[in-house]
């Protein structure tokens, strides 16, 4: 009995331990729209604006046309604010809407929602949006640790116009601790004047050529140019010490950025928040919602040094070079930063360094790349997990494009967002493009309010979850699951039929498809839509999967967790997750001009464990919410009256009165 006794007071005192440990994290966010200089959204250099001169300095109201920007702001920040806690905290965020006529809902990109899927933030999956007008709090515990960032999740444009911010989750125990003395986080991001007309539609695509791949793009908000109007971005570091860097790449339309530092090593220590061994490398490739966290130290001499942030996919899109039929030139491909050592003040004016780094010392290490399957290879999880020899389903899903295309011949006569379809779907049935839910799918249960779309019901028993990726389209898919990492067991070694090319690997399938399907086995290729077989010479079919042969490279023992995933034009993947994490979860393209088009499937997940969704959860449609908690008028009268004293609280400290 004593010894009963002794096991639960240590039981006991664990779980109050636990409970101390965890905090309460509140925020208050209030979103408006705001009209800003978008090369430099909520940054004073110098005291002044930069269409602010001489006299007229003191007036903010002569912003030249060209340059406004309709933004949308959390606390008029942006980035928006950083979401900080502990693992294990409990984080609430209440959202006030303000807008005039937007409806707005916010993902927690990396974030697992535990106990609270209906949290995810999915508008049309997990909750209806919030109005104009409406408060709504998001509460979740905040797990797993790591570097993330949170974002609209409304439509594809309302991040590219503001609705972004990062997250850190840090870690009791932080393994890296002894290897920096700080943190710093690092938004990378393409910029838009105008997302509304860039990001709607595709724009890499034969008769819809509506922007350029990029235009600008730039480190925590600014966009620079080395003018004093627009100077380039600085990331301010004290000689001497050791930073571990969190880099989030929070973009819209550029699939990816190769990051280099002038002069000075990095070791990489986490991917996607999850901890790897480190190792020392030169650059990293940074993919569209990937994140990055690497240990620098300031042990050179002071100055500046460059950062340099290439699109490298679209530096054969510039003037004057080639340009494939559905593509506009880019002004430029690579953008540019700089590490400044504290004190140091010459200004940059071009991309050379400054002081030390006029002359930087050449680095050392691997140029980590997750586009190559030998980058899988170059490291290992901190902690690796094996997953079994065979997965308890597996599901082989196809991405491509439905036709027809649109007709650049007849403009203004073609419907939008009925051309040109995207999906991603099971193999075996034809393709179907998805379509919003009238009703959340996590509050009817997927029962209501749902046309055919690609809603995968996982078997109840089933844990480990395999799927085949096949991308049977020449364009470069950046995928995201929402709830879950998975594990990459195998990657395409597909520059044997493709090469790295990404302009030419399009463009030669275009006027000659046999230079390249001659390098993939027959049986083997597949076209996007074999009810438009025209399609198939303009260039939409890949080169799958070999489920007799390709299984020889996969790696059981030590594959990499994520919850981002490049895959490469006519190419493949093979992830797996495990079906523990009860809800409805995302998978879907994160490239915002693909998202409408309709590159996005779920997986419901466990749904006879799935909890009941809150009553204060936003909902719409004509389905009744099956799954939903019954309070009693009394709990909601004291909930609400609890809200209300809450945010006259917290909103008093960031000078808004809340609406509740």
């Amino acid at each position: 009995m004593a010894g009963i006794v002794n096991l639960f007071s240590l039981f006991l005192a664990a779980c109050t331990a636990q409970a101390a440990s965890a905090a309460l994290v509140q925020h208050v966010w209030t979103i408006e729209e705001w009209v800003v200089d978008y090369m430099r959204p909520t940054i004073d250099v110098e005291g002044y604006w930069p269409w602010q001169k001489g006299a007229e300095r003191k007036s903010p109201f002569d912003m030249p046309e060209s340059q406004r920007k309709n933004a949308y702001l959390v606390n008029g920040q942006y980035p928006g604010p950083t979401l900080e806690a502990y693992e294990g905290d409990q984080v609430e965020v209440t959202i006030q809407n303000l807008m005039l006529s937007e409806a707005i809902s916010i993902h927690w990109h990396g974030m697992d929602m535990g106990d609270t899927p209906f949290m995810d933030g999915s508008r049309g999956v997990t909750q209806a949006p919030i109005l104009p007008g409406a408060n709504f709090t998001y509460k979740f515990t905040a797990n797993p640790g790591g570097s993330h960032y949170w974002h609209a999740h409304m439509d594809a444009v309302q991040g590219a116009k503001g609705l972004k911010g990062p997250i850190v989750i840090k870690k009791h125990e932080d393994p890296f601790a002894g290897m920096y003395d700080e943190e710093k986080v690092v938004v990378v991001s393409d910029e838009w004047r105008l997302p509304e007309i860039c990001l709607k539609l595709e724009g890499a695509m034969p008769g819809n050529d509506v922007c350029a791949d990029i235009r600008h793009a730039g480190f925590n908000g600014q966009c620079g140019n080395g003018t004093k109007q627009y100077p380039f971005p600085l990331i301010t570091v004290e000689q001497g010490k050791c930073y571990r860097m969190r880099y989030i790449f929070m973009g819209s339309n550029a699939e990816n950025f190769q990051i280099e530092l002038a002069g000075h090593n990095m070791t990489l220590v986490a991917i996607d928040g999850q901890d790897v061994k480190p190792i020392q490398i030169t650059s990293f490739n940074m993919h569209l919602g990937e994140r990055y966290d690497v240990v620098v130290c300031a042990n050179q001499e002071p100055g500046n040094y460059l950062i340099n942030a290439t699109y490298d996919y679209a530096c054969n899109l510039k003037k004057g070079d080639f340009i494939p039929p559905g593509f506009s030139a880019v002004p430029a491909c690579s953008f540019y930063g700089f590490l400044n050592y504290k004190g140091w003040t010459e200004t940059p004016t071009t991309p050379k360094g400054t002081g030390g780094g006029a002359h930087p010392k050449p680095v050392s290490g691997e140029r980590f790349d997750l586009t190559l399957a030998k980058g899988w290879h170059l490291t290992e999880p901190l902690h690796p997990e094996e997953t079994p020899d065979e997965p308890d389903v597996r599901y082989v899903i196809n991405m491509g494009l439905l036709g027809p295309e649109y007709d650049a011949k007849k403009p203004g006569s073609q419907e939008p967002l009925d051309h040109g379809r995207w999906y991603m779907d099971l193999e075996g049935i034809y393709p179907r493009p998805w379509v919003n839910p009238t009703s959340p799918l996590y509050h009817t249960k997927g029962k209501c309010g749902v046309e055919d779309i690609p809603l995968i019901n996982v078997p109840e028993k089933a844990v480990t979850v395999e799927l085949v990726i096949n991308n049977l389209s020449p364009t470069a898919h950046v995928l995201h699951m929402h709830g879950n990492k998975f594990q990459v067991i195998n990657f395409a070694d597909f520059e044997s039929w493709c090469g790295l090319d990404k302009v030419s690997c399009f463009a030669l399938t275009w006027w000659d498809p046999s230079t390249l399907l001659n390098k993939c086995p027959k049986h083997l290729r597949k076209v996007g839509d074999p009810k438009n077989p025209d399609m198939w010479l303009g260039g939409y079919w890949g080169c799958a999967y070999d489920n007799q042969t390709d299984p020889k490279t996969q790696n059981l023992k030590t594959p990499l967790s994520k919850d981002m995933l490049q895959v490469w034009q006519r190419s493949w993947a093979v992830v797996r997750f495990k079906a523990t994490n009860p809800g409805m979860w995302y998978f879907h393209c994160h490239m915002e001009q693909h998202i409408p088009l309709g590159m996005q499937m779920v997986f419901n997940v466990l749904p006879s464990q799935q909890p009941p969704v809150p009553p204060e959860v936003p909902t719409m449609g004509p389905c009744p919410v099956v799954n939903t908690t019954s309070p009693s008028l009394a709990n909601l009268q004291k909930e609400n009256a609890n809200l209300k004293k809450r945010l006259a609280e917290m909103s008093k400290k960031v000078g808004y009165k809340a609406n509740a």
